[in-house]
Formats: structure tokens, sequence, C-alpha cells
């Protein structure tokens, strides 16, 4: 029986956190109270909140995105958001840490992070507060003094930032519940998790993310076939189609408008839904050009294969799009 049954849970309000929120947790498991109580700190996590209820943070996993309605806290004093006033800075640490999704988790680095002890040879590797303060290291804000060897609480304590109150709240038991379900977004950090151990495999452990392959093979394009290949019996290739399933009236307007709500609250609904399909668009489009240029000039069958992906992740974008605006009436 799961240990939240029964008991006092809290979550993040999501309508208080912005693009680029840094949020510092801990919990009541022994591993992160010996943190604490090693490093004579309040939390022993760190996590950057990239926005549509998603966050990105390094674990033992590695590097991935995660649910923020799936982070279950302990005690309400076991969160504390604080915020970088700087939308340029956020938004450029924001395609840090995307970038680095599937890197390898440093265990030497985030033990020595305390004695503030560093070895290049781990440099590529990261943990939580390693990967929040690089990220916006990258956008040239040093939230540390040493971003390869820093605490979450040293974050916490940065003159760079703000603490924004009243984040925390206790979840109903319908809200431990569905935490508690079954993830899309675990499957897919262990889709990656698999392609990255076959591709390390194959190339070797310079490939720590999966902007890594790209370069890789560009260099050294006669690995692409068995690439190729990874990637199509990985199931990366339709992870979409969970989501078109669980939320159709994203992309249909007759669903969209029968929907049980006020029509205020789909009013409110389609402009948060036309936000969400604007970012997703900008990332699917980027990606999309991105992989047209390299498929053209170097002719690479994985390239296709993510073209052809990301070309199928715009168009949904798009539907997504045009059907928050015809509710809205634009």
């Amino acid at each position: 029986m799961s240990r939240f049954i029964g008991s006092i849970m809290y979550l993040l309000d999501r309508t208080k956190l912005k693009l680029g929120d840094i949020i510092l947790t801990r919990s009541n498991e022994k591993n992160s109270s010996l943190i604490c109580k090693i490093t004579k700190s309040d939390f022993s996590h760190a996590i950057l909140y990239v926005g549509e209820s998603s966050y990105i943070h390094s674990d033992p996993y590695g590097v991935h995105s995660s649910n923020i309605q799936r982070l279950l806290i302990d005690k309400l004093h076991y969160a504390k958001v604080v915020r970088v006033d700087d939308p340029v800075a956020i938004e450029k640490a924001i395609t840090y840490a995307r970038l680095q999704v599937g890197t390898s988790y440093s265990k030497i680095s985030a033990a020595n992070a305390f004695a503030k002890v560093f070895t290049k040879l781990d440099a590529k590797r990261q943990f939580c507060s390693r990967l929040v303060a690089k990220a916006f290291e990258t956008a040239g804000i040093d939230l540390v003094a040493n971003s390869d060897a820093c605490l979450p609480q040293e974050i916490a304590d940065s003159t760079f930032v703000r603490e924004i109150k009243g984040c925390v709240y206790q979840a109903r038991t319908e809200e431990i519940e569905f935490a508690q379900s079954y993830d899309p977004i675990k499957n897919q950090t262990e889709i990656t998790n698999s392609i990255l151990k076959s591709v390390r495999k194959l190339m070797g452990n310079k490939i720590q993310s999966l902007a890594d392959i790209t370069s890789a093979l560009i260099a050294n394009p006669k690995y692409d076939n068995e690439v190729t290949e990874i990637y199509e019996s990985s199931g990366y290739l339709t992870m979409w189609i969970y989501e078109q399933e669980r939320n159709p009236w994203r992309y249909n307007v007759d669903l969209f408008k029968a929907l049980p709500l006020s029509e205020s609250e789909q009013h409110a609904l389609a402009t948060q839904e036309l936000e969400i399909a604007n970012r997703l668009l900008d990332l699917y489009k980027n990606n999309l050009e991105q992989y047209f240029y390299i498929k053209e000039t170097h002719g690479l069958k994985y390239a296709n294969q993510q073209f052809l992906l990301y070309k199928t992740l715009v168009e949904n974008a798009l539907d997504h799009k045009f059907t928050a605006e015809e509710v809205l009436g634009k």
C-alpha cells in the first residue's frame, strides 16, 4: 500500500508558478533527510519549472521531465519556490535544460558538492543543483559561486532570486490519487534512457543526451542505420499518440465545446490552451527546421526520421492552436 494513502500531502499551485521558477524540495525519505542533515540545509533537491505543468530535473534516473501535479510533498515547509526576474535569461535557461534531457546522473559529483570537489571527467554529467545553476549560468546569471559543485540551499539563498510565497497547498484525495496513477512522462523517461543506453553501447559514453546523438552522427555517420533502428523500435516516435487519445478535445472544436464548462470557464480554458499550443508550436518548428537542414545537408536517415516526427508534432500543435482559436472566436 502506498505511503500516501490516508496521509496529508501537499502540492505546488500551478496557477502561481511561472516559466523558469526554481523549486527547492526535500522529503521524509532517508536519502533526502540525510542530505539535509549532512549539508545543514533545508532542501535536498532543485528543479526547474518549464511550463504546462512540467519541470525538468536531475535524479538517479538522469535528466528528465516530470509533471508538477505528481510532485507530492510531505510537509508544507518542504518546498520553496524562488524566481529569477529576467525573461531572456529564463528562456535561455529552459533551452539549456531541455537539451540536457537524458544526461546521466553524477552520483560522485552530487556526493562531493558539499566539499566543493569537482572532477572535469564528470563535467558532462548532471545532478539536481548543478543542472539548475548551469542553466542560468549559460544565460549570464551566476546563481552560485561554483555551479559545478553547489547545493540546493545555495540556490535558495542566492541574491539573484526572490521567494514566491503561498505556492504550496494541501492536496485533495483525488489529486493524490492522480499523482499516483499511470504516468506517461515516466514512460517517456524510460524510453529515453533505453535509447541512450543502446546508443552509448554503440557509440560510447560521449553520448550523454539526445542532442549529443545528432552531433555525433553528423561527425560519424557510419552508425546512422543502427541509431535509426534504435529509435524505430523504442516507442519514442509514437509517444505523442497517448496525449491525443487522452485529451481529444484539444484537437477537435466540437469535443472542446461539448466539455461540461460554463461559457466563462470554456473561454479561460481556451485561452490557456492557446498559450500552450503556441509554445509547443515554437518548440516543434525549431526542431523541424533543424532536422530538415541536417537531412538535406548530411543525408542522414536518422535526421529524416526526426524530421517526420516533428512534422507530425507541428501538425498536432496547429490543430491544438486552431481549436483553441475557434473556441475563442478568433
